[in-house]
């Protein structure tokens, strides 16, 4: 009894103080519609879209907090998320959540994520993830994580799946794929389908 009455107070307690924290932070919504999209802010700070300062259209040169999940459009520093960062630009610097980052594009960026990193348009720098990462366009650097997705990528992919359309450096992890490639491939399978070899374990390469 006393347990359950302890894991009830708990439970309220911690939902008292996130609707506190929301009480907090909903003015500045409006102190962000008011803030000018032009000139960088050296911090932002948000509880959830669109409860943030600055707001979305605003770029950030310093740090960024986001308490649960936060957007801008540029992001040149920290940018540190408890669920969730992103950034619809582009970003320079350490982006790191315990969940999912995913930026525009990225010109010199760490992203660090407990699941999942993604980029929509290029990316020049290294993803690291516990499960995925991913880019729509090209990836200039690395990525690391059990499974790794880029269009082409120039540098290093090693994960436990590793795919991109083109690559230009190395692959390594159980199951490499590439369609064209001037590189190393390193694991139990190796597929580049338009490579003088096709298909080999343990070893691939295509110049």
């Amino acid at each position: 009894m006393i347990q359950r009455v302890f894991s009830f107070r708990t439970g309220f307690s911690s939902l008292a103080v996130l609707i506190f924290a929301l009480f907090l932070l909903s003015p500045l919504k409006y102190l962000a519609d008011d803030a000018n999209d032009s000139m960088p802010m050296p911090i932002g700070i948000g509880l959830v879209e669109p409860i943030q300062f600055p707001n979305v259209n605003s770029d950030i040169m310093g740090f960024r907090f986001n308490l649960l999940y936060g957007r801008n459009a540029n992001v040149m520093g920290l940018d540190l998320g408890v669920l969730g960062c992103a950034v619809d630009g582009n970003i320079l610097g350490i982006q790191t959540s315990v969940f999912m980052n995913t930026v525009g594009s990225a010109n010199g960026a760490l992203q660090l994520s407990g699941i999942a990193n993604n980029s929509i348009e290029d990316f020049l720098g290294l993803q690291l993830s516990g499960i995925i990462n991913m880019s729509d366009e090209d990836v200039y650097g690395g990525q690391l994580s059990s499974i790794n997705l880029t269009s082409e990528i120039y540098g290093l992919q090693i994960g436990v799946y590793n795919q991109a359309e083109n690559v230009y450096g190395m692959q390594i992890g159980v199951i490499n794929y590439a369609k064209a490639m001037e590189g190393f491939q390193i694991g139990l399978l190796n597929i580049i389908t338009e490579g003088p070899c096709p298909f080999l374990i343990l070893f691939n390469a295509s110049f």
